[in-house]
């Protein structure tokens, strides 16, 4: 498994304790917009929190709130600033 498909699968594993559904959220594919998921902006800078601590980055507040999907919150995560 490359890098992008564990971050793909660490967010994607995030967002579903946060959802409280099923860790592979399988009704949610990783290009889906987060919003209609039921994933608001508090949500999403909870579980972008989460995921900078455990990973060591740094991400700056528009490239969160860009993140309209599993993929591109994974991107960002790759891209962010290493601490």
């Amino acid at each position: 498994m490359d890098s992008h498909q564990k971050l793909l699968a660490l967010v994607r594993s995030k967002l579903a304790h946060q959802l409280q559904e099923e860790a592979s959220l399988p009704w949610l594919a990783d290009t889906d917009p987060l919003a209609p998921a039921g994933v608001d902006s508090v949500l999403l800078i909870t579980v972008v929190g989460e995921l900078e601590q455990e990973l060591g980055v740094t991400l700056p507040d528009d490239a969160v709130l860009e993140s309209a999907s599993i993929s591109s919150l994974a991107t960002a995560l790759d891209r962010g600033d290493r601490r």
